[in-house]
């Protein structure tokens, strides 16, 4: 009996959970890596998360932009454009381009998103809050102070720059779909569906992806225009813009210089729907995400909000990494804490600064000179609107709800036709399918210590002896449990693992005698273990099974933006790939010192999709694999909350592109 009482540790001993009890207010320390060569993969493995978070792994085929630069306005030292980009078909991005008058050869490029100011582009502070902000000292200047926004492109252009400000969805002229319109019942449709849905969730389609792909193309068209210079483009925004800065600074090797303002911290990480996306800091953080552009130069504003700890949390560890490049001149810290949450004329004087120093704009002033940023003539909202003359702002079938359904409809349309492309058997099919699932599932091997067990004596039954662990993840205080069947005069020749929908219920009846299943591997002396999983048996709250997904929501969830899936999955593993990580984990394991000749992996009663998923992941670990789908179908979920969702699976060919990489050879497929 003790020989089998080893085997049951080395394949349960180490199932790894975690809480799901990560918000958006938390705390998201970065820990850099000791070497360049840790951190080089750590940043890799990233950089596909956010992709996969985006609904952008891979990055879709790009159409035809279309561009429209119309509407020219001209003041003493730059002119401004209406700017249209059609970054998928009938979906626009809009803005304004700065271009200074005076260009000698290729000049810097620079990237503007707004963040949630008031009317976006548009925004024009009120006379009291600028009469404050005049006494206070965080503005200088009538109009600037007023029109913070213009001013910081006006001053870029001013200086030498191409200057593109572009809105944000829902903002100025982007007047297609609502900014944040969050989950709607009358937008749940199986066929017709919009953001915020299960059926938008199950493949990725978010508004931060869709906002993040317009950051993409915006940058696509700006590199092509005829007096940028391609290897010098920044981006720069705050609050909202600033998490677009540093998104599109981690997933793009075109952006040069890096200026995201009062956003970057280990608090708080963006409370936006248009800031947050299934998977994005599963693991992570603003800091490490912020932390993949090194060694580029990456310049950051602190002031009295979520950012006011960041010079002693967050920015050592930044400059510790950028010491990794010998580059840490190159990482720039500039708190205001008198301040609170602003892209203000202090904060400004300090981009220009350190744009300059790095763009190489070839000014000569210091970074504390009030004379950098001066008066200009503002434009009005007739002026700086796109929609004008010939050019008409949609309308019709071209906005609203209809227009949500038809752009999620022809985007998913395209991404299928992409998939659809990829065999199979190819590596590439591996890459972009098994590297999406490996994302989704976000399995880590555990440490030697972190896990305690505990183990009941044996019992006697009719086919030999019984055994049950509980098994605790002291990293999280969950636990995961299992019951492990040894027939009398076992030779250790095979081991059958089980999982299911509900774990030891589907196999044991009230009284422990096995089902039909686990009585022909006992008639055959073959050794069994049956799982419960994350939220199976007694691994359910107050020892119930877990009958749907908790979801966590934002500031309560009251309103319907607030209900956003991300504001769970964004931070958290999904409840499905927690028992996909239970199972890895035994496994991985168990091939350590596993002593049965062959192992064999069973998922039935609802449990094809975890067994499906661990040996795509992990196929080595297994001999063979027996599963019954029972026609199970991810694409058929029709709520949040269901125990199996996993958003983006739908994206990547659902079950069966799981199942394709499986082993054929040593895999049965049932209930197909």
């Amino acid at each position: 009996m003790k020989s089998y009482c080893f085997l049951v540790i080395a394949f349960f001993g180490a199932a790894s959970v975690f809480a799901q009890d990560k918000t958006l207010d938390g705390y998201f320390p970065f820990d850099p890596p000791q070497s360049r060569t840790q951190w080089e993969q750590r940043r890799t493995e990233l950089r596909r998360q956010i992709l996969v978070s985006q609904g952008l792994w891979p990055l879709p085929e790009k159409t035809d932009l279309k561009p429209i630069v119309h509407h020219p306005i001209e003041r003493e030292q730059y002119t401004v454009y209406g700017v249209i980009l059609e970054v998928v078909p009938d979906y626009f991005l809009t803005g304004n381009l700065y271009v200074p008058k005076k260009v000698s050869g290729k000049v810097p490029g620079v990237l503007s998103p707004h963040g949630h100011w008031a009317n976006g582009r548009f925004y024009e502070q009120s006379p009291e809050e600028f009469s404050k902000e005049l006494e206070n000292g965080a503005e200088k200047y009538d109009p600037s102070g007023r029109y913070p926004l213009q001013a910081r492109c006006a001053t870029l252009a001013r200086l030498g720059c191409v200057v593109f400000h572009y809105d944000m969805i829902g903002y100025a002229d982007s007047v297609q779909i609502a900014h944040r319109p969050g989950v709607r019942e009358s937008m749940n449709t199986k066929d017709d569906w919009g953001f915020f849905s299960p059926q938008a969730e199950l493949r990725l389609q978010s508004m931060m992806g869709l906002q993040t792909l317009g950051s993409i193309r915006a940058l696509d068209w700006l590199e092509t225009l005829p007096e940028v210079d391609p290897n010098r483009i920044a981006i720069t925004g705050a609050s909202g813009g600033g998490t677009q800065s540093f998104i599109l600074s981690a997933i793009d090797d075109r952006i040069a210089v890096s200026f995201p303002a009062v956003m970057v911290s280990t608090a708080m990480q963006g409370g936006c729907t248009c800031e947050n996306a299934n998977y994005l800091r599963t693991g992570t953080g603003n800091v490490e995400i912020a932390a993949m552009f090194a060694p580029k130069p990456l310049g950051m504003t602190a002031a009295d909000d979520w950012t006011v700890a960041m010079e002693t949390k967050g920015f050592p560890e930044l400059q510790q990494l950028y010491g990794l490049y010998d580059a840490k001149k190159n990482v720039a810290l500039f708190p205001h804490l008198q301040f609170g949450h602003n892209y203000n004329f202090v904060s400004r004087n300090d981009m220009y600064g350190f744009m300059n120093e790095h763009l190489k704009l070839g000014h000569d002033f210091q970074k504390t000179d009030a004379t950098i940023e001066q008066p200009f003539e503002p434009l009005t909202v007739e002026e700086l609107t796109v929609w004008t003359g010939e050019h008409a702002k949609p309308s019709g079938d071209r906005v609203g709800d209809v227009f949500e359904r038809k752009l999620l409809r022809e985007m998913d349309q395209r991404s299928q036709s992409q998939m659809n492309g990829l065999t199979p058997s190819s590596q590439k099919f591996r890459e972009i399918v098994g590297g999406a699932l490996e994302t989704m599932i976000g399995w880590t091997k555990p440490g030697p210590n972190d896990l305690t067990i505990e183990q009941d004596a044996p019992t006697q039954k009719p086919f030999g002896a019984e055994l049950k662990g509980r098994f605790l993840d002291k990293r999280s205080g969950l636990a995961v449990s299992g019951v492990f069947l040894i027939p009398t005069n076992a030779q250790n020749d095979e081991l059958c693992i089980f999982v299911s929908k509900n774990g030891v219920a589907d196999f044991l009846d009230e009284q422990g005698r096995p089902t039909e299943e686990i009585e022909k591997c006992l008639d055959v002396k073959k050794l069994v273990a049956i799982l419960n999983l994350y939220g199976q048996g007694d691994n359910g709250t107050d020892g119930q099974p877990l009958e749907k997904a908790p979801l966590i929501g934002s500031a309560g969830a009251r309103e319907p933006w607030q209900r956003y899936l991300a504001y769970t999955y964004g931070y958290n593993p999904t409840v499905f790939s927690k028992r996909v990580q239970n199972l890895l984990t035994i496994l991985d394991n168990g091939t350590k010192v596993k002593r049965a000749k062959k192992t064999t992996l069973y998922g039935l009663k609802g449990g094809a999709p975890y067994a499906a998923a661990a040996r795509a992941l992990l196929g080595d670990a297994v001999d063979a694999m027996i599963v019954d789908t029972e026609g199970f179908r991810f694409a058929n979920i029709e709520t949040l909350d269901d125990v199996n969702m996993l958003p983006g699976i739908v994206k990547y060919g659902d079950l069966p592109a799981i199942l394709s990489l499986c082993d054929p050879a040593t895999t049965e497929i049932c209930g197909e």
